[in-house]
């Protein structure tokens, strides 16, 4: 059985993550452990600095977006985003287990490290112009620390 780590916080219900997941299911046997590294509300994207690097096509999900506004609410959001996840490929009668770890995303990797072994790492993360686990190159820093294959998954539309 293949075991992998997927780590993403605002894109876990994304459609590319899922397809993604989906194809690993389809492979063969395969267990997921789902991290979400526990933004806080001040780390989310900032609508008004994003709308100067996005492209005009694609703003038009601007006014109906609302980050957080206290670091619990994101927290709230988090745990109801891992929970639907767990809940769906629980379902399909898939192995899965998950936890909020740290806002860091390394430092929330290596806890989840010292109690479990994977094949592979999943990060799913926000487009380029306003992701910042992208800007800090985590894909590429989670491959060299963990010595581990990882596959980027970047959202096409945010959030």
């Amino acid at each position: 059985m293949r075991t992998y780590l997927v780590v993403a916080n605002q894109t876990l219900q994304r459609a590319e993550l899922r397809d993604e997941l989906r194809k690993r299911i389809e492979a063969g046997p395969s267990s997921f452990y789902l991290l979400v590294p526990d933004t806080g509300a001040a780390d989310y994207p900032d609508v008004a600095a994003a709308a100067g690097v996005l492209q005009p096509s694609m703003t038009w999900w601007m006014t109906d977006y609302r980050g957080p506004g206290t670091d619990e609410e994101a927290s709230t959001q988090a745990r109801q985003r891992l929970g639907q996840m767990l809940a769906d490929l629980g379902a399909l009668g898939v192995p899965v287990e998950g936890d909020l770890g740290s806002a860091q995303p390394v430092e929330a990797m290596e806890k989840v490290f010292a109690d479990h072994q994977f094949d592979e790492i999943i990060v799913a993360t926000l487009p380029q112009p306003v992701s910042r686990w992208l800007r800090a190159d985590l894909p590429h820093r989670a491959e060299r620390r963990f010595g581990l294959p990882v596959t980027a998954i970047i959202t096409k539309r945010w959030p």
